[in-house]
């Protein structure tokens, strides 16, 4: 199975190679809009029409129900209507360490699937200064933000081991993204309720598992730039998220009420239009939050139209 997955991947890598050459050569190929590689989602979308693919590999260390986990992400998204994009997001494969054993086990993730509506999007201006961020772009340079709201479901439920921010059953994103005036700054909010559930021993009698659901609320913020060259774009985010399910460190120290609060750094580089590489590092600030992810990974954005562009 872990193999078979590989295969796919390498796959992929080869399928760009060869499609980037073609990519070049379109008169006018739109450009991808990741998500990646914060965990704020942007509340603009993807070109109408283009499957967008983002995949990349995400490494944990020390978090509370693992020591270690490396593993694969991957989403596919495609908007149908100026307003409406389609996404599922699937974690491929992960190589975890659990606690307290250290055993390790090859495993997939969830699969989520749902959708991301524009609510609102800021009046145009006839700013001659105007133009859209390098592929973190917000509808214009506006300090009005684009709002949207986004809902995902999960579809199948994996077998690997959580990291600080659990699985979630179903959640619902509200999403700001904008331009801070006069910084040259992007930046992007996400307000988030989720869903969680798990089968945990009864107090009464721990030989025997109830089933609990609970609610998890989160909160993240980033701001992005252009560094040193356009194509090259610096993102710092900082996001908390409560953990209701969480009951112990790391270390095996028990708390009362668990909260994850991370900070991350990261680096995107624009190839082409179609095609953004990112990498960067995570560190946890409280002592349920996973103290180190690594990251890297790229967006590509197919430059073929699924269907004919509407005409007047």
């Amino acid at each position: 199975m872990a193999s078979g997955r590989a295969h796919l991947l390498l796959q992929l890598v080869a399928l760009l190679t060869v499609a980037l050459p073609a990519c070049a050569q379109e008169d006018a190929a739109p450009a991808a809009n990741p998500a990646r590689p914060t965990i704020t989602n942007p509340a603009t979308l993807t070109p109408v029409g283009y499957l967008q693919f983002e995949q990349g590999y995400l490494g944990s260390l020390n978090s509370p129900q693992t020591s270690s986990q490396h593993g694969l992400n991957q989403s596919v998204k495609v908007t149908v209507h100026p307003h409406l994009m389609l996404e599922v997001q699937a974690q491929t494969f992960a190589v975890s360490k659990a606690r307290p054993t250290s055993t390790s086990s090859n495993d997939a993730g969830d699969v989520l699937a749902g959708a991301q509506v524009v609510l609102w999007n800021p009046p145009d201006t006839s700013d001659k200064d105007i133009s859209k961020d390098i592929h973190r772009h917000a509808y214009v340079r506006s300090a009005l933000p684009t709002i949207a709201f986004a809902w995902l479901e999960c579809i199948h439920n994996g077998s690997a081991p959580d990291i600080d921010l659990g699985s979630q059953d179903r959640t619902g994103l509200f999403l700001f993204s904008g331009h801070a005036p006069g910084l040259d700054v992007h930046y992007d909010i996400n307000l988030i309720v989720s869903q969680q559930s798990a089968d945990l021993p009864s107090l009464l009698n721990p030989a025997l598992s109830h089933h609990v659901r609970r609610g998890q609320f989160g909160q993240t913020f980033s701001v992005d730039r252009p560094f040193l060259n356009p194509n090259l774009q610096f993102s710092a985010e900082i996001y908390h998220f409560s953990q209701p399910l969480v009951a112990f460190t790391s270390a095996g120290t028990a708390v009362p009420r668990a909260n994850l609060t991370g900070a991350l750094l990261a680096f995107s580089y624009q190839l082409h239009p179609t095609l953004v590489l990112d990498a960067g590092l995570e560190h946890g600030l409280t002592s349920t939050s996973t103290e180190w992810q690594s990251f890297a990974g790229f967006t590509y954005l197919l430059p073929h139209r699924l269907w004919p562009a509407h005409t007047k």
